[in-house]
């Protein structure tokens, strides 16, 4: 499935992920941050047998699949 990516514009580490083409205005998410979205990259390939320490690309596609869209949020580790 490839995917475009958004970033929050308020929230540095909450990013969304719809199939690619959506249109990313009609995607419902209560959580404020989601509001105003910020384009990040296009055509993202995200295949359900890839294994990834960061991500699960299977989670991904699910959430897509039912709800059309999934949401990241990205932790910073400052050691």
């Amino acid at each position: 499935m490839k995917v475009d990516i958004y970033k929050s514009a308020t929230s540095s580490n909450k990013y969304i992920s719809v199939r690619a083409g959506a249109d990313v205005s009609k995607v419902d998410v209560s959580d404020p941050d989601y509001a105003k979205l910020i384009h990040q990259t296009s055509d993202v390939e995200v295949n359900k047998e890839d294994r990834h320490q960061d991500y699960d690309a299977s989670l991904i596609i699910k959430d897509i699949e039912q709800h059309g869209y999934h949401l990241h949020h990205v932790k910073r580790n400052f050691n």
